[in-house]
């Protein structure tokens, strides 16, 4: 890559930063190409040789937002684990990830929950279709390997599991701390894996 290659790239991703601060900040509806030029100290101009219009940096912004939060769960392999313990243990490095992500990037996951829907609805729900196939790849590879009920439902599971995922990770970014986002992390690990069920229930 040429010096002003890696300078074009730099600003690209600069002008991503600053959008998803002004996105989740002010709202995508209610923020302009001025306010992201503002925050840069740049003119209009500059932005435009990157970016069509605000559509076209959301967009930008969400897929930098999806390859950061797809990364995570796409780095487990759903035929890998061998029992139940094993599957626990993807499932919680899956959500301790993610958590972790709303940690690090607050202002782009605010963004993704509040916003993208409204942004591009074809892309978000090929992004939870994609997420519904891998979830049911795990869930098939327990029902295969024996540490799943063999008559679960698999595909209505993955989509309720997944619904979980984005609700929790939308609700966790108004914790107060850390400690709050973990016990929602292992709430939603025991709810999984033990259920609600009491011992002396019939």
């Amino acid at each position: 890559m040429t010096r002003a290659a890696e300078r074009a790239e730099l600003r690209r991703e600069e002008i991503l930063d600053a959008s998803e601060r002004v996105f989740a900040t002010k709202g995508y509806h209610a923020a302009g190409i001025a306010d992201i030029a503002t925050d840069l100290g740049i003119g209009h101009g500059t932005f435009y040789r990157y970016f069509k219009n605000k559509h076209d940096i959301a967009v930008h912004v969400i897929d930098r937002i999806v390859t950061r939060f797809a990364a995570i769960g796409f780095a487990e392999e759903p035929e890998a684990a061998g029992s139940l313990a094993e599957y626990r243990a993807q499932v919680e490095r899956m959500l301790h990830g993610w958590l972790a992500l709303g940690e690090s990037h607050p202002l782009a996951m605010r963004f993704f929950h509040d916003s993208s829907a409204s942004v591009d609805p074809a892309r978000i729900a090929a992004l939870v279709e994609a997420s519904v196939v891998h979830t049911s790849r795990f869930l098939d590879n327990g029902v295969v390997k024996g540490f799943v009920r063999p008559d679960l439902d698999v595909r209505a599971t993955s989509e309720m599991l997944v619904a979980l995922i984005l609700e929790g990770t939308r609700r966790t970014l108004a914790m107060p701390n850390a400690d709050a986002r973990r016990r929602w992390a292992e709430a939603g690990l025991a709810l999984m894996f033990d259920g609600v069920r009491g011992r002396r229930a019939p």
